[in-house]
């Protein structure tokens, strides 16, 4: 989903986390996709892990499997990544819906570097990365106690309430708000499902029916069917088209079941209505 950022104000915050930890922070969207990061700069090692394609997609599937985490416990998750680093990630949450994740990570749990070192040498010594490389990039990785990595844990989780408080990352309610009522109204003719709806907006099923409930204050099918009674009623009064052609265009193919469900909603058959109308 799109979301509005206060960057400065965020690079801000991020940077003071730094200050404080010396670890770097990410912000993620609810799609995964990295929107800000401090430093913007990768570690030396995860900037290899990163830069080779044996492990790019491990890294990729590390981060995903934490979002994934995130989402069906709603709750902060600690972990190692495939190459053995500490790494955290927290779910920011916009009225108990999931809008993005912020992550720390790049740094060690272990204070001895040849463990590290033995790690990814094991998993990764067929790779195409030069072990020397690599092991000149394991020295530079931050080392953290676990209480460090729990502290930082909380300052973490402390952040994504001060984060969403004061709406340095929300959603774009305006605008989505507007491409759902657009893509209604572009689409009253055909068949419309929360599914085809979530596709074309690319937002989640959950986002969806919390969009319809905060700004609506009703049910999808019913907003439809309001929408199409609405078009209809306009119909009628300004145009010459035929009933039938207009229960077509309202999306309903039963002719009979649209001047039932326009007579129940207006008291009046769509003919009667028209008739009113005119003889205003």
């Amino acid at each position: 989903m799109a979301l509005k950022l206060d960057a400065g104000k965020l690079k801000e915050l991020m940077s003071d986390f730094y200050i404080l930890t010396n670890i770097r922070i990410v912000i993620f969207d609810d799609e995964y996709h990295e929107i800000l990061a401090y430093p913007e700069s990768l570690s030396p090692l995860c900037h290899i892990m990163k830069s080779h394609e044996t492990t790019r997609g491990k890294c990729q599937k590390s981060d995903v499997d934490s979002f994934e985490a995130c989402k069906n416990t709603g709750k902060l998750v600690i972990y190692h990544c495939h190459a053995g680093l500490i790494e955290a990630t927290a779910p920011l949450k916009d009225k108990g819906v999931i809008i993005g994740y912020i992550m720390f990570g790049q740094i060690a749990d272990t204070k001895n570097k040849k463990d590290l070192a033995a790690v990814i040498g094991r998993r990764y010594q067929t790779s195409s990365i030069p072990a020397a490389q690599w092991q000149s990039a394991i020295r530079k990785v931050e080392y953290k106690s676990l209480p460090e990595i729990k502290a930082a844990a909380k300052i973490l989780e402390a952040c994504t309430y001060y984060v969403l408080l004061n709406e340095l990352v929300s959603v774009k309610h305006d605008q989505l708000i507007h491409r759902f009522n657009q893509y209604i109204a572009d689409h009253l003719q055909t068949a419309m499902t929360a599914q085809t709806i979530c596709e074309n907006l690319h937002i989640s099923r959950t986002r969806l029916y919390e969009l319809t409930r905060q700004y609506l204050g009703m049910g999808i099918a019913e907003y439809i069917k309001e929408q199409r009674m609405a078009k209809a009623r306009a119909l009628l009064a300004g145009t010459d088209a035929r009933i039938s052609e207009i229960s077509e265009m309202t999306g309903f193919s039963d002719y009979s079941y649209f001047c039932k469900v326009f007579k129940k909603a207006y008291g009046l058959s769509p003919k009667e209505y028209r008739v009113k109308l005119r003889d205003l």
